[in-house]
């Protein structure tokens, strides 16, 4: 009888079998939650595109004030910090999704043991979630891809409209008055729009040299013969990097002839 307790408690703590269906459940519903969060991005991305068109549109009519474009740049920065809030956990759940692939599904596809650094990495993800991604490589990375060119057309086109309305200005100090807002003077206000300026920009630059997500896509890196202004017309410009080949092995050398047995003579 404690034979059998012992195999059974034994048999108790067995490893279940990892199964290819059980990983495939896994990965469609990671992928499901990865692409919940992402239409989540897209939601924030419209309102700021449809903002500025309103603020743009509304903003150059004769009655407005340059204050209109001020209020847009607030609103597209609110939505950027929500943006760059729900991009942490984007990222975190297609960090999962990746994991999975570079882990299990391509060392299957290659034929190969599956990685046991990505599933490790995987299963503490699963078992106590926590954000990988920085609030300042998510700014910065969502000002590369859309809130950019956002907020610099906001602020070409509050200069425009200082500037040219109702004409163009005689002095510097004229064009100071006309960027006043209520009590807080022209100066104030232009250094304010510098200063975020200068911060946006070193963002967006930052972006370039820090460590990509591991969601975000990347080019193949070109090659030499295909030019800059190919990649923008032609399909599949950039080269692939050449494969090594096999090499040939090398004839063996015959091997030494041994001298003829010489068989002494009969008598």
């Amino acid at each position: 009888m404690p034979i059998e307790g012992n195999e059974r408690d034994k048999n108790e703590y067995e490893a279940l079998p990892l199964s290819d269906t059980a990983m495939a459940q896994l990965f469609r519903g990671e992928l499901s939650r990865s692409d919940t969060w992402r239409s989540r991005l897209d939601n924030t991305t419209n309102w700021s595109l449809t903002t500025t068109a309103a603020v743009v549109s509304f903003g150059f009519s004769a009655a407005a004030s340059p204050v209109v474009f001020l209020v847009g740049i607030w609103m597209v920065l609110s939505f950027l910090l929500i943006e760059a809030r729900r991009y942490r956990y984007y990222d975190l759940w297609i960090r999962r999704v990746r994991l999975l692939e570079n882990g299990y599904w391509v060392p299957m596809l290659r034929r190969e043991p599956v990685d046991p650094d990505a599933m490790r990495e995987l299963t503490s993800l699963i078992e106590r979630p926590q954000i990988q991604l920085s609030l300042f490589s998510a700014i910065s990375t969502r000002l590369n891809r859309a809130y950019g060119p956002i907020l610099l057309v906001l602020t070409l086109t509050w200069f425009v409209k200082v500037y040219s309305h109702p004409a163009a200005p005689q002095s510097i100090s004229e064009f100071m008055e006309r960027a006043a807002v209520g009590p807080v003077p022209g100066e104030v206000v232009l250094a304010f729009l510098f200063v975020l300026d200068l911060v946006l920009a070193y963002l967006f630059a930052a972006s370039y040299f820090t460590r990509a997500p591991m969601g975000e896509l990347r080019s193949l890196p070109r090659g030499r013969r295909a030019a800059l202004w190919e990649s923008f017309y032609r399909p599949y410009a950039t080269v692939t990097p050449r494969r090594r080949g096999r090499r040939k092995p090398s004839p063996k050398p015959p091997p030494p002839s041994s001298p003829p047995i010489q068989t002494p003579p009969m008598h």
